[in-house]
């Protein structure tokens, strides 16, 4: 029964503890949102210690640069010098050109006819992609996508897309072999993340897919006609192309996953002067303005900025070592589990622990660190990302109010055993009461103890002869005699009465040498 008492006594005090770990567990469900910054700065964290391995990328960048300013006039340059570039790329033995570009308006200087013409025939006549931008703005120079899709699933209502296109020139856009979508979409804290691969557009005829940049880059570099889409409930879920799967996250996009390195470049003053670069031979090479002032630097999880340009080159990098960071559909359950596990056992062995703190901070910081060490494994080794911050936060706020529960209930302690012996014990058995760890003190135990009783002898013949007033000086200093040299040997004072006093030893300690403590204090 004292067993099933005592069991029941420690099951209550543990449930203010679950019930904290039950309402993080709420709190994770329900601010799942709001905590996704701090999930997506974790996940910066991991790509700054350990940056994706770099592997062999073709992509390499000409920059229409400061020294080509300086060198062939301020932008925007006569469309025949670019056809010239184009045209020098190619020759330099280029597989694929993509102008990051959108010309959207005729050149109306005074060469301008002859040089849109020069452009367009450049572009027909090489493995050319140009860039188109969607929007919600009105339409400006309608496209269609080169590519052919073939679409396996539903496209799901909920899924957003965008009703405007600008393009580039017709003429530019029916004489290039591809067309992809230059946009971004940073996240709402700034930072750039996610690189689309698909986007929607939604037109009068029905719903447009429109491939990104670098994934029509990709296309033409390896020959591809068209890409195979698979949906689901959620929206997208994979893309397949050149016989590779590309994992997709239900946007479309996939997560950026930066390497160290940085993508060539080749100002394209080289290029026009006519100094050919052997980096360009087989490459898909990217025409952009990096000029200053006309590049656009967006922040991504490694970097403060980086040029729009590399990220598209990133994008082709991480498809061609078919390298892809993926949070798995289980990462908030497993998340969650570990929560509520780690709390559990920390609550459950959180009186084992107070007692020894050495053992206490090792366990909790092995149940703090192991989803840490899970989660860099799991990254390493499979680009998978879960979250370790959250429940380590969570182990470590139930261990901190643990850790107050139990030191309020210790004081709760101390102050009820001060109060019930303070007057019957010495100020250091009190103390050592305080810091025992036995429940019996307030709840009973049985064992041997030595029993003192002491009084006055002769006491009634010696209160017949003394006043009231007497009688009372002198029982009360025979009781401070005997409680002094009680307490002087840790006895505990159990009653007085009248002239006598009743003490004990060996309870509610463990007092070895009781019966010679209780013999000296009688004999004292």
């Amino acid at each position: 029964m004292s067993l099933l008492a005592d069991w029941r006594r420690a099951a209550r005090r543990k449930i203010p503890g679950l019930a904290v770990v039950l309402l993080l567990l709420a709190c994770h469900f329900a601010f799942d949102g709001p905590l996704s910054r701090l999930r997506e700065r974790t996940y910066d964290f991991y790509q700054f210690l350990a940056p994706r391995e770099a592997t062999s990328n073709p992509v390499v960048i000409v920059s229409i640069d400061d020294a080509s300013l300086n060198a062939y006039g301020r932008w925007p340059w006569n469309r025949g010098l670019l056809a010239d570039l184009v045209d020098g790329v190619a020759e330099s033995g280029a597989a694929v050109v993509g102008l990051a570009l959108v010309l959207p308006e005729a050149d109306i200087s005074p060469d301008g006819i002859a040089g849109d013409k020069r452009l367009a025939s450049a572009l027909a006549k090489n493995r050319t992609a140009l860039a188109v931008s969607l929007g919600n703005e009105a339409t400006v120079s309608e496209a269609e996508p080169k590519a052919g899709w073939s679409i396996v699933g539903q496209v799901p209502e909920t899924l957003p897309g965008f009703t405007g296109l600008t393009g580039s020139l017709p003429d530019f856009s029916s004489a290039a072999a591809g067309l992809g979508v230059i946009r971004t979409l940073p996240d709402p804290d700034g930072v750039l993340r996610h690189v689309p691969l698909l986007w929607l557009r939604n037109t009068a005829q029905g719903v447009q897919l429109w491939p990104s940049f670098a994934l029509e880059l990709l296309r033409l570099y390896a020959g591809e006609n068209g890409y195979v889409a698979r949906m689901n409930a959620a929206g997208f879920d994979a893309l397949r192309m050149a016989g590779t799967i590309v994992p997709l996250e239900p946007q479309g996009s996939i997560r950026l996953w930066e390497t160290d390195t940085n993508t060539p470049r080749i100002s394209a003053s080289n290029i026009l002067s006519g100094r050919g670069d052997p980096l360009l031979r087989n490459a898909i090479a990217i025409v952009d303005l990096s000029a200053v002032g006309l590049t656009q630097y967006l922040p991504t999880p490694t970097r403060p900025a980086r040029p729009g340009v590399d990220i598209h080159a990133d994008a082709i990098g991480q498809m061609i070592a078919g390298r892809y960071l993926v949070e798995p559909t289980q990462a908030r359950t497993l998340e969650r589990l570990w929560l509520v596990l780690s709390g559990i056992v920390f609550i459950g062995l959180s009186g084992v622990l107070a007692q020894r703190v050495m053992l206490g901070a090792l366990a909790l910081a092995l149940l703090a660190a192991t989803p840490f060490a899970f989660g860099a494994l799991e990254y390493s080794l499979q680009g998978a990302l879960y979250d370790p911050l959250q429940p380590a936060l969570a182990t470590i706020l139930v261990a901190g109010f643990e850790g107050y529960a139990l030191y309020r209930r210790s004081e709760q302690r101390r102050f009820t055993l001060a109060r019930q012996f303070s007057q019957f014990l010495s100020p250091s058995v009190v103390q050592r009461l305080a810091n025992s760890d036995t429940e019996a003190i307030l709840s009973g135990e049985k064992r041997e103890i030595t029993i003192l009783l002491s009084d006055i002898r002769g006491f009634t013949a010696m209160s017949e002869q003394l006043d009231a007033q007497e009688i009372g000086k002198v029982v009360n200093h025979f009781l401070g005699l005997a409680t002094d040299e009680i307490l002087k040997r840790d006895g505990t004072i159990d009653k007085f009465m009248g002239d006598a006093v009743l003490a004990f030893w060996n309870a509610p300690l463990d007092q070895p040498d009781h019966r010679e403590r209780a013999l000296e204090a009688g004999l004292a």
